[in-house]
This record gives structure tokens, C-alpha cells and sequence, in this order.
């Protein structure tokens, strides 16, 4: 099966993805008494959790949106287009909380954002150059 086939899936998943973001930064989940309250007390290898789990959320994203939209016509054009969108997606969630009295706008999390990014788009640079992506584009 190639890809093409579950283009139309994998635009789905893509938008219900990005919306489960944009609650997770919207909503006041992650105070002190709150659900994810814990995620900023905890560390890995002395990595804040929060930080770890900020950049694991967007590696689907970026790859959902790969493989739902063909948005260039040549693979470099759309590694651009998919980098400076995603890139822009990431900055973008992090500023939505600006105005949030209950939420704050940590530049940690925006380096995270965007590395979870980057290491989607070498995901599937790994990807195309293993030639496991049979999709045109």
C-alpha cells in the first residue's frame, strides 16, 4: 500500500492532531493542582519532563502533515514548506499562551516545540532516503 491511498486518513488525523495541541496549550491542565501540575518536577537525564514531552508531540504532527497534504511539487519545496510551516506552528502554540492568565509563555518550550519539529522533518528525510515513502511529492 502506498501512501497515497491514506492521504485523506492522514489529513484527518493531522487536523484532530492539531487540535488536541492547541487544547494542550490552551487549557489549564498543567498548573500546580492540576492534572499535568507534576510534568515540570519531574527530569530525565536532567532534562525537565515537560521539555521531553513538548518536543515528542509535535514529531507526529509534522509527520501527519507530511503525508496528509501534497503541498510542493518537488521534495525540497516541500521540506521547506513543511519545515517553515511547521516551525511557524510551533511558535504559534507557545504565543497563543500569552494572553492566558493561567498559562505562560516559556522559551524552553518553544525550543523543544521546534525540536520536536526538526526531528520529525529528519524522520522523514530517514524515511524518503531508506526509500520506504512511495508517495509523489
Amino acid at each position: 500500500m502506498t501512501l497515497d491511498k491514506h492521504q485523506s486518513l492522514y489529513k484527518k488525523l493531522a487536523i484532530v492532531y492539531t487540535v488536541l495541541i492547541l487544547l494542550l496549550v490552551t487549557l489549564p491542565i498543567n498548573g500546580e493542582d492540576q492534572f499535568l501540575g507534576k510534568l515540570n518536577d519531574n527530569y530525565v537525564l536532567q532534562i525537565r519532563y515537560d521539555y521531553i514531552s513538548h518536543a515528542v508531540l509535535f514529531i507526529p504532527w509534522i509527520i501527519l502533515v507530511w503525508w496528509g497534504w501534497a503541498i510542493a511539487t518537488t521534495p525540497k519545496s516541500k521540506q521547506l514548506a513543511v519545515g517553515v510551516g511547521g516551525l511557524s506552528f510551533a511558535i504559534f502554540c507557545e504565543y497563543l499562551q500569552l494572553p492566558l492568565t493561567y498559562r505562560t509563555f516559556n522559551i524552553n518550550d518553544l525550543l523543544a516545540n521546534s525540536l520536536g519539529i526538526g526531528l520529525g522533518l529528519l524522520f522523514l528525510w530517514l524515511w524518503e532516503k531508506a526509500g520506504m515513502n512511495t508517495q509523489k511529492g
